[in-house]
């Protein structure tokens, strides 16, 4: 079995550190779009952090750095390395790819600081930062998951209930981890709001630190009470809570006049709400090939069992396997063993479902924002 951890650079692997755009465009246009996209909103986050002081660029290189960590904690555990990443232009390591950080930072920071301009109390800004992230999150999810941005372990128990091909258990996960990550950074700064280069770096170390631990301590027990993996039930449970604690805490808000810098974020989730939707509503995910690192190819059902006792099947096979992706674009299958392959992109099954949420959920996610970052309210004076 091949494993690459997320730090190795595995110089036997076909991978590059640059790849050229027109001849990544061939195999997964979408995929170009997408990095690009969130790059950018990346770099229009970090100029608002830049330009708004501490507190903010405190939340931009928190963002940064403990969404990088995790994702590499999450490849290195074999308890839940379940997903791989498509090669991008721009590769960090074989399975990093570096718009990855960029997202990070645009689904932790954009929420995060929004919220903010609503000056709630800590645990309902936690709660609905977390709520906000998903917002942000959940369309990159559904059309990331389509158009093979990257694939998933096929029977991997938290995995394994999903909603428009998005486990529940990573929408579960988005949104207590950002909570999590908002309210251990709100406390750094509620305590010092000048934060001294000294404090900066410990409530960089704390964020960064404790993001992580405290998030897999609150997935265990949802997880035990929905039957050992995430659920529908729990993903209405999660959010319902939240959802009632954030809304008693807007109930006693103040929000604050609109920031003239806000725009910038304005401007950001604006380009998020047009550029995902078109991606999905002008590329056939039937056309587009992932040649990457992928679950490991080999015989049919094989447990493999991990640290919790929980089983699932060590490989993926032609014969028994069920995920938005195939093999029919190939003249042969994989050799066993093999972690680096080819897959191939299915054309929809029900492309107006898929549009009207991404839609949707995009149109929601533009009013939401506005209205937390003050576009309904008077400027500053």
């Amino acid at each position: 079995m091949l494993a690459t951890l997320p730090w190795d650079l595995a110089h036997d692997l076909p991978w590059k550190v640059f790849t050229n755009p027109a001849t990544k465009w061939a195999t997964q246009p979408s995929f170009v779009v997408g990095e690009y996209l969130f790059i950018l909103l990346a770099l229009a986050a970090l100029v608002h952090a830049w330009r708004s002081g501490r507190a903010h660029m405190l939340a931009w290189v928190a963002a940064i750095v403990a969404g990088t960590a995790n994702d590499m904690i999450f490849m290195a555990l074999p308890l839940v390395d379940n997903f791989w990443q498509a090669q991008a232009t721009i590769m960090v390591t074989p399975r990093l790819p570096l718009y990855i950080p960029c997202v990070y930072v645009c689904f932790m920071y954009l929420p995060t600081v929004s919220v903010w301009r609503l000056n709630l109390r800590p645990l309902p800004r936690a709660t609905l930062t977390g709520l906000c992230a998903i917002l942000f999150y959940a369309p990159y999810d559904i059309i990331g998951a389509k158009f093979l941005w990257w694939t998933w372990h096929d029977t991997d128990p938290p995995i394994s209930e999903r909603i428009l091909g998005v486990p529940i258990g990573s929408t579960m996960w988005v949104i207590v981890f950002t909570a999590t990550f908002a309210y251990l950074l709100n406390r750094v700064i509620d305590r010092d709001p000048k934060l001294p280069p000294r404090r900066l770096a410990i409530g960089l170390a704390v964020v960064a630190g404790l993001s992580t631990i405290l998030m897999v301590l609150q997935m265990s027990p949802i997880q035990a009470l929905t039957g050992g993996k995430p659920n529908a039930v729990g993903l209405i449970g999660v959010v319902a809570l939240y959802a009632a604690i954030a809304i008693w805490g807007i109930r006693q808000s103040k929000p604050e006049a609109r920031r003239p810098l806000d725009r910038i974020l304005m401007a950001a989730i604006f380009a998020w709400a047009i550029v995902l939707p078109t991606i999905l509503a002008t590329n056939d995910p039937a056309t587009h090939q992932s040649a990457s690192l992928h679950q490991t190819y080999g015989e049919c059902h094989v447990e493999a069992t991990d640290l919790t006792g929980a089983s699932r099947y060590a490989y993926v096979c032609a014969e028994d396997f069920d995920e938005d992706y195939s093999f029919g674009c190939l003249d042969a299958l994989p050799a066993e063993g093999s972690g680096w392959y080819t897959v191939c992109g299915k054309a929809h099954t029900d492309f107006p479902l898929w549009m009207g949420t991404v839609m949707a959920l995009a149109m929601l996610g533009a009013l939401i924002y506005a209205w937390m970052l003050g576009a309904f309210r008077p400027p500053q004076q």
